[in-house]
C-alpha cells in the first residue's frame, strides 16, 4: 500500500495526570533537625571531642522514652553530665550539629540507657544519668519533666525536635538489636562516631539498617471527584473500627512500583496500575522508611485476604468525611504518612483522630 494510503496512526490514549507530590511540610518526622556532619564523623570519633566541647547538648533516651519539658524535647548540656553505661547495646552516638538559621550550632550527642528505674530497677546502669537529667530540668525552671515515647510525642513536638528524636531512636534501636557480627557472631566495636560497627575478627563493617516499605492510597479512578472512591482496609492487628491505607515491605529485587502492585493484590485481590510516588517518611518502629504512593484499580474484585486484612470498605469523599466525623471509622492520626495520603486524595483536612 502506498504510504499516502496508510491510515494515520491512532493517538495514544490520554493518561491521567500524575498527582502532585505530598507537601514535605505536612509529612511527619521529615524536618531538617541537625546537620549530620557525615564527613567529620567518619574521619574521626567526634563523640569524645563533642563531650568536652563547650555548648554540646545531650539527648538521653531511656529505653523508648525521651525527656520532655512542656512540649519541647529536653536537651541537657554535656558539661558535668555523667557518662552513659558501658553497654555495647546502648553506645553513645554523635547525632550532628543544630542548624538554627542555617548556621552550624551546638553538637548533639545521643546517650541512651536501657530504661527508667521503674522498668529496669533502681540499681540498673544509667540511673545516675537519668537523675542528672531530672536535676537539670528542675534547676532550669522548665515545665515538669516527663518521659514519653515517639508515638505520643510525634504530633505535639516541634518538627525539628520530632525529627531529631526519630534519628536518635532509629540508630539507638539498631545498636540495641545488632551488637554482634552477622558473619561470625562475635561482638562488634562501635566506630564512625556511633554510625557503624566493625567486627574485630573478620574486619567486616556494618551500618544501621533501614527497611523500605510502601504505603499506598488505592482509588477506583473515577474521573468525577464526587463519585471517585478510596479503598481502605482494617488490619487484624487493630482494635475497633480503625481503617487505613495498605502497606508492606519491599522485597529483594523489587522496584517500588512492583511492591505496590504485589502488596495490593495480596491484601485486596485487586490489580492496580498508574502507581505514582508521592513522598516518604521515616518510621522508626523499629527502622522503616515509608514510601507513600497513589495507585488506581485496573481489574479484580475487592476481597480481604482474611489474615492481614479483615475488612475492606470503599468511600467517596463525602462518605469518608461523614464516617470520620461521626466516629463510625477511625482514621490514622497525623503521626503517620497514611494520614497525609488520605488527606491528599480527599483534597481537604481530616477531622482530628484519636488514633
Amino acid at each position: 500500500m502506498p504510504a499516502s494510503d496508510c491510515p494515520p496512526p491512532r493517538p495514544e490514549p490520554a493518561r491521567p495526570a500524575a498527582p502532585e507530590r505530598l507537601d514535605p511540610a505536612r509529612l511527619p518526622f521529615t524536618a531538617a533537625a541537625v546537620d549530620r556532619d557525615g564527613i567529620e564523623r567518619e574521619l574521626r570519633d567526634v563523640r569524645a571531642v563533642a563531650a568536652q566541647e563547650p555548648g554540646t547538648l545531650v539527648l538521653v533516651l531511656a529505653g523508648g522514652l525521651a525527656p520532655v519539658a512542656g512540649e519541647d524535647l529536653l536537651l541537657v548540656p554535656a558539661e558535668g553530665l555523667p557518662p552513659g553505661p558501658a553497654d555495647p547495646r546502648h553506645p553513645e552516638v554523635y547525632l550532628g550539629r543544630t542548624t538554627a538559621g542555617g548556621v552550624p550550632g551546638a553538637r548533639v550527642l545521643l546517650r541512651p540507657v536501657p530504661g527508667l528505674a521503674q522498668e529496669t530497677g533502681a540499681t540498673a546502669p544509667g540511673q545516675d544519668l537519668l537523675a542528672a537529667v531530672a536535676r537539670h530540668a528542675a534547676a532550669d525552671g522548665a515545665p515538669p519533666l516527663r518521659w514519653a515515647g515517639l508515638r505520643e510525642l510525634g504530633p505535639v513536638l516541634p518538627p525539628e525536635d520530632a525529627a531529631l528524636l526519630v534519628a536518635a531512636q532509629s540508630v539507638g534501636l539498631w545498636h540495641r538489636d545488632h551488637p554482634r557480627c552477622p558473619q561470625c557472631g562475635g561482638p562488634t566495636d562501635v566506630v564512625r562516631s556511633g554510625w557503624a560497627r566493625r567486627c574485630p575478627h573478620d574486619e567486616s563493617l556494618h551500618f544501621p539498617r533501614t527497611d523500605p516499605a510502601i504505603i499506598v492510597a488505592v482509588s477506583d479512578g473515577d474521573p468525577d471527584p464526587a463519585r471517585e472512591r478510596l479503598l481502605l482496609g482494617r488490619s487484624a492487628l487493630w482494635r475497633g473500627n480503625r481503617f487505613s491505607t495498605f502497606a508492606g515491605f519491599v522485597e529483594p529485587g523489587e522496584s517500588l512500583e512492583q511492591a505496590v502492585v504485589r502488596e495490593v493484590a495480596e491484601e485486596t485481590g485487586l490489580v492496580v496500575g498508574d502507581v505514582h510516588y508521592l513522598g516518604s517518611q521515616p518510621w522508626p518502629f523499629p527502622r522503616s522508611l515509608m514510601l507513600g504512593c497513589r495507585a488506581v484499580v485496573r481489574s479484580g474484585a475487592a476481597a480481604p485476604d482474611g489474615q492481614e486484612i479483615l475488612e475492606l470498605r470503599w468511600f467517596t469523599r463525602a462518605q469518608l468525611l461523614a464516617a470520620a466525623r461521626d466516629g463510625s471509622v477511625t482514621l490514622p492520626g497525623k503521626v503517620s504518612i497514611a494520614h497525609a495520603l488520605i488527606e491528599h486524595w480527599l483534597g481537604q483536612a481530616l477531622p482530628e483522630s484519636t488514633w
